[in-house]
């Protein structure tokens, strides 16, 4: 399959400079970390992208048609793309490629550039402690970085549940959700397998992202003794409770029941920014409940002059 698709393509992904690759009609865009540029290397039309969206679909094991016009996959060499068929959803076909480093960076080598060194102190002892965190931050902000350098600090048994694998370790093991056949048959939700990571003796459950019901199954599991990390969409420090009010809202959980799981649930959150395509720790706290309500305090003081 790979000698199918184009070279050009193929080299933007050998390129290791570039983050993201995405894909239009007429129309290639790439990020060197500062922003998405034009690049004039590759130009599809709509037939020609279309054949690339369900190529690369296919090269991860699963389908794409206009029975299901959208898909996740991830490849080899941390690789992962999403699709977009035209239909219904999209007057064009559109394609996302996500790249990421194959080299490992620790977690010491990884924070000087990330964290002042008084953040960088802190999200060291976290990763020593082995207590409960919490990452969350806009895309590319470089949560799943992050959170693959913390659990790679400890030598101890990970069972990480992603929709598509992207955590990787000598200590992670990786269960993969999968969309139901074309018979609407064979559906594996990440809340199924965090049941079943349950009873594969974890010292930690990791989720990717958690963006849905998985966030309930998994912390009911992490305030019966378990150890957890997983990341989630927040603009801010401060927007994190709003965040996961609004999916506990969504599935029906009164907002004092969240509040008291997640803050006996997560010990840390630490919140990621980007800016000008220099990611930055923005901030680190620990949820609290003040009249009830779900805050997080930061645990660091907010210097304008960040010399500490």
């Amino acid at each position: 399959m790979q000698n199918q698709l184009p070279e050009a393509l193929l080299q933007l992904i050998d390129d290791s400079s570039i983050t993201d690759i995405c894909l239009t009609p007429g129309l290639t865009q790439v990020d060197k970390g500062n922003g998405l540029v034009l690049d004039d290397s590759l130009n599809f039309n709509e037939d020609q992208l279309s054949k690339l969206a369900k190529d690369l679909i296919e090269l991860g094991g699963r389908r794409l048609d206009q029975a299901n016009p959208f898909a996740d996959v991830s490849l080899p060499g941390g690789i992962r793309v999403h699709a977009v068929l035209k239909s219904g959803c999209s007057e064009v076909s559109l394609i996302s490629i996500r790249l990421h480093s194959q080299a490992f960076t620790d977690l010491e080598a990884l924070l000087p550039g990330l964290a002042t060194p008084s953040q960088a102190e802190l999200i060291q002892e976290i990763s020593s402690s082995g207590e409960s965190f919490l990452i969350s931050g806009a895309t590319g902000t470089g949560k799943t970085t992050l959170l693959r350098s913390m659990l790679a600090e400890r030598s101890e048994r990970v069972i990480a549940v992603e929709d598509v694998t992207e955590l990787q370790g000598a200590n992670i093991i990786c269960l993969q959700s999968r969309p139901k056949n074309i018979e609407g048959q064979g559906e594996i939700t990440l809340e199924a397998l965090i049941r079943q990571a349950l009873r594969m003796r974890p010292d930690r459950i990791c989720i990717g992202e958690v963006r849905g019901e998985e966030l309930i199954v998994m912390l009911q599991a992490l305030n019966t003794g378990h150890r957890g990390a997983t990341t989630m969409l927040a603009n801010s420090l401060e927007q994190v409770p709003e965040r996961l009010l609004s999916i506990a809202s969504a599935l029906g959980m009164p907002d004092q029941t969240l509040a008291k799981l997640a803050a006996s649930a997560f010990d840390w959150v630490i919140a990621l920014s980007s800016s000008q395509g220099k990611r930055r720790v923005s901030g680190i706290g620990k949820f609290q409940l003040v009249d009830g309500q779900l805050v997080v305090f930061p645990s660091l003081r907010t210097r304008k002059l960040q010399l500490a």
